[in-house]
C-alpha cells in the first residue's frame, strides 16, 4: 500500500498537529514496515530530520494556506497519480480534495472545530477552509479521522460528517527522554526558569485562556512570592490579548515572576514538563490536548479544564476545574502546591493513564482506517 501525506504547516518548528503529523509516520513505519510513506512536503528546505527519514515529493507552490486550499486540490491530486498512491492523506485538516475520482482514496484529519466554534480567535483562511472544505469533506473524503470523542460528535453536529466515514483515532504520547539531573538544571538555567514553577504549554491563543491564568498566578503570588509561572509557546500574531493582560498586571504591581520562554527545543520542553510544580492547561476548548498528557507522562499533576476533549486524556489523574473560573484557577494552585502527597498521588495516576495512549496504538487505529477504506 502506498501511502502519502502532505505535510502543510511542518516546516521547522513542530506545534501540535506537526508532532502529530511526525510520530504517527514514524509509528505507522514500526508497525507496517511494508507500507510505502511518501511525505508531500510544501518546504523542500526544511532542516526538520523526518524529511531524510522517508522517501519525499516537493510541493513549493503549497506553502502558504490559501495555495494550500486552492490550488491544492490539482496539485495534491496530481502528487497523488505521478506516484500511484492508494490513499493521499492530509493530516493537517485542510481536506483540498475536490476532484471526483476513483484511482485512490482520500483522508483528511480534522483535530478540532475551532473555525467553528471559536471563529474570532482564527484567521480568516483558516475560517473559510472550515466554511467549504470541512464541510464538503462528508462528499469528498472517503474517510475523516478525528482525535477525541468530542471533537467526532462536534464533526457530527457541525460538518455533518456522517458515522461511516468518522474514525476516532487518539493522540499517543513518547515516553520522556532520560534527562540527567545535572542536565535538567542547565537546560532551565538557559531559559531563566527556577522552580518551584506552574508550567504552561501551547500556543499563545485567546482560546488557551492565558488571561485568566495570568490572573489566578497573579493572586497566587501574593501567598507565595517564592513561585514562578512559566508560558512556554510560540510568539504568534494571536498573542498581543496575552501580552497586553501580562503589561496591565505588571504596571499593578503583580506578576513579578512571569516568565515568557518562547519555543522551545524538545530537551528543553521535557526539563520544563519534569520539575513542574503542575501544567496549568485550562483551554477553553481543545480537539485533544496533548501538552496534558506529556505532562502526565512525565509525572506531573495537571490542573486542566472540565469542556470539551481535555477529560478524556485527563481522566482522574488531574484536577479539572471550570476554565472560566479564576478563583478555581487559583484554589487548584493552591491545593497543589501546598500538599505535596497530593501532587505524588495525581502524578502516580497521570503515568499510569499516560500508558494508555502510544503513538503505536494511535498508528494502529489508523492503519485500520486505511485497510478499510483501500478494502
Amino acid at each position: 500500500m502506498r501511502v502519502g501525506l502532505f505535510t502543510y504547516g511542518m516546516r521547522d518548528q513542530l506545534t501540535g498537529i506537526g508532532r502529530y503529523t511526525v510520530e504517527l509516520v514514524r509509528a505507522l513505519h514500526t508497525l507496517a514496515p511494508e507500507l510505502e510513506i511518501i511525505l508531500i512536503n510544501p518546504y523542500p528546505d526544511s532542516s526538520l530530520p523526518w524529511y531524510q527519514e522517508f522517501e519525499t515529493y516537493p510541493v513549493p507552490q503549497l506553502a502558504r494556506v490559501p495555495a494550500a486550499a486552492s490550488l491544492g486540490n490539482w496539485v495534491l491530486h496530481r502528487a497523488a497519480t505521478d506516484l500511484k498512491l492508494d490513499i493521499l492523506h492530509d493530516p493537517c485538516g485542510i481536506a483540498p480534495f475536490l476532484f471526483p475520482q476513483k484511482r485512490y482514496r482520500r483522508i483528511t484529519t480534522v483535530h478540532d472545530l475551532v473555525p467553528v466554534l471559536m471563529p474570532k480567535v482564527q484567521p480568516l483562511a483558516t475560517r473559510l477552509i472550515f466554511k467549504t472544505l470541512i464541510p464538503a469533506a462528508r462528499y469528498t473524503a472517503d474517510a475523516v479521522v478525528t482525535v477525541s470523542r468530542a471533537s467526532a460528535r462536534d464533526l457530527s453536529r457541525y460538518m455533518k460528517i456522517p458515522d461511516h466515514r468518522l474514525f476516532v483515532t487518539p493522540n499517543g504520547v513518547a515516553p520522556p527522554l532520560a534527562l540527567e539531573d545535572d542536565e535538567v538544571e542547565r537546560l532551565l538555567a538557559e531559559v531563566g526558569v527556577e522552580a518551584p514553577y506552574f508550567l504552561y504549554v501551547g500556543a499563545l491563543n485567546p482560546r488557551k485562556n492565558l488571561k485568566r491564568v495570568l490572573e489566578a498566578f497573579s493572586r497566587f503570588e501574593e501567598d507565595r512570592p517564592e513561585a514562578q509561572l512559566v508560558i512556554v509557546g510560540p510568539d504568534t500574531w494571536w498573542a498581543g490579548e496575552t501580552f497586553a493582560r501580562a503589561r496591565e498586571l505588571r504596571r499593578a504591581g503583580r506578576l513579578k515572576r512571569l516568565r515568557f520562554t518562547g519555543y522551545v527545543a524538545e530537551p528543553t520542553l521535557q526539563a520544563l514538563y519534569r520539575e513542574a510544580v503542575a501544567l496549568v492547561y485550562v483551554s477553553l476548548y481543545e480537539g485533544f490536548g496533548l501538552p496534558a498528557l506529556e505532562a502526565m507522562v512525565h509525572g506531573t499533576p495537571v490542573i486542566a479544564s472540565e469542556t470539551s476533549s481535555i477529560p478524556e486524556a485527563v481522566g482522574d489523574a488531574g484536577l479539572l476545574v471550570n476554565p472560566c473560573d479564576v478563583e478555581a484557577i487559583y484554589r487548584a494552585m493552591g491545593d497543589l502546591y501546598g500538599s505535596p502527597e497530593r501532587r505524588i498521588e495525581l502524578g502516580r495516576r497521570g503515568v499510569a493513564r499516560a500508558r494508555l495512549f502510544t503513538w503505536a496504538e494511535t498508528a494502529r487505529r489508523t492503519l485500520a482506517v486505511y485497510q478499510t477504506i483501500v478494502g
